[in-house]
């Protein structure tokens, strides 16, 4: 049975454009507060009666000396206080715009990933780990979607489960550090949603009084070993060994920005919809894995392989099958033999 895709109206096409440059703006606007502003200065009075100009961080009280009062230090405090101002009223504006957005997301119909979905990239957005908290589960084919201005059915989207992957190849960004209290799991969960708490027969997975599951997966696997973990991100985490993680950790990274049922915005990175492909077709060939389990990942590698034919002409399948070095052979091979030999999505061949 051939899949279903909705091409997005012209209207639609439009909004999704005005939303997406309202909230980069908003995240570049948002991370250039973060990174050059969230300190003060002040004069500081000293016990032989001068005063200094210390410039003092929120978080951590640290103060830093920047020299005795002087007409070159005044003129650096007033300079940065007239730059904090600039970008402070620059990010309420910008707030203000996104939420206009948001609503026109829902009047033209491209409202589409589950709100709590949408509140966790938001915040991994905010955090700067954009390139280290990843999706990789079914919920990135909103991101596929998304990026082809398209709708898929419903029956091949996500339930209410999120999984996410720190991938330990990269570190945590300054914004994070400078933002949150601890790497804890927990605490960064708690920041998107108070109600939600951890599992106590599964220590990887925390829920939320409306019963969304968000699993956030700690690989430890032959390539990451537990004693080389530098980063300590969600160190609450049980570390978890999954067949196939590697080629998780070492795909590349898919960014698009996907839109909540309540208008809400927030890039998410996936993997590459070519990668989700070879590897859910893999996945849907394990023994440990169970029938219903079987019956979607294959459906899924083949929607995706038919999603990249016909809507992602930048993508040449046949020569980013030969390049694809972290996969195995003979899971690109059965990939290929598979999924793309499949009559109604067979690659045409001269």
């Amino acid at each position: 049975m051939p899949f279903l895709f909705i091409e997005y109206s012209d209207a639609q096409r439009k909004q999704r454009i005005n939303a997406k440059m309202v909230y980069t703006s908003y995240l570049q606007t948002l991370h250039l507060y973060n990174l050059s502003y969230r300190y003060k200065m002040i004069w500081q009075k000293q016990a032989n009666g001068r005063e200094v100009l210390a410039k003092v961080h929120i978080k951590s009280q640290k103060r830093e000396y920047l020299g005795a009062r002087s007409e070159e230090t005044q003129n650096l405090r007033e300079e940065f206080e007239k730059q904090k101002k600039a970008v402070k009223e620059k990010l309420e504006i910008l707030k203000e715009k996104l939420k206009r957005e948001e609503k026109l997301n829902k009047l033209e119909g491209i409202t589409r990933a589950p709100k709590e979905l949408v509140a966790v990239f938001r915040k991994i957005n905010e955090l700067g780990l954009d390139k280290k908290v990843i999706a990789i589960g079914t919920n990135s084919l909103y991101a596929y979607e998304a990026r082809a201005n398209l709708i898929i059915e419903q029956e091949h989207l996500a339930t209410y489960d999120i999984d996410l992957l720190n991938k330990k190849n990269k570190g945590i960004s300054f914004i994070f550090s400078e933002l949150m209290h601890s790497k804890k799991a927990e605490e960064f969960m708690q920041s998107i949603d108070g109600s939600f708490e951890k599992n106590p027969k599964i220590p990887y997975r925390f829920e939320n009084k409306n019963g969304v599951w968000v699993e956030l997966i700690n690989p430890l696997s032959d390539s990451v070993k537990e004693e080389s973990f530098k980063d300590n991100l969600f160190y609450d985490v049980m570390p978890l060994s999954m067949r196939g993680m590697q080629w998780l950790e070492n795909a590349r990274l898919f960014s698009e920005m996907i839109v909540g049922d309540d208008g809400s915005c927030a890039f998410m990175h996936a993997v590459h919809p070519l990668e989700y492909a070879v590897y859910k077709n893999w996945l849907s060939k394990q023994k440990s894995r169970d029938y219903g389990k079987y019956e979607r990942d294959r459906q899924q590698s083949k929607l995706v392989t038919t999603l990249i034919q016909e809507h992602m002409p930048n993508i040449d399948l046949q020569e980013e099958l030969e390049t694809l070095k972290h996969f195995k052979k003979e899971v690109v091979e059965d990939y290929s033999n598979e999924i793309l030999s499949l009559p109604s999505i067979a690659l045409e061949r001269s």
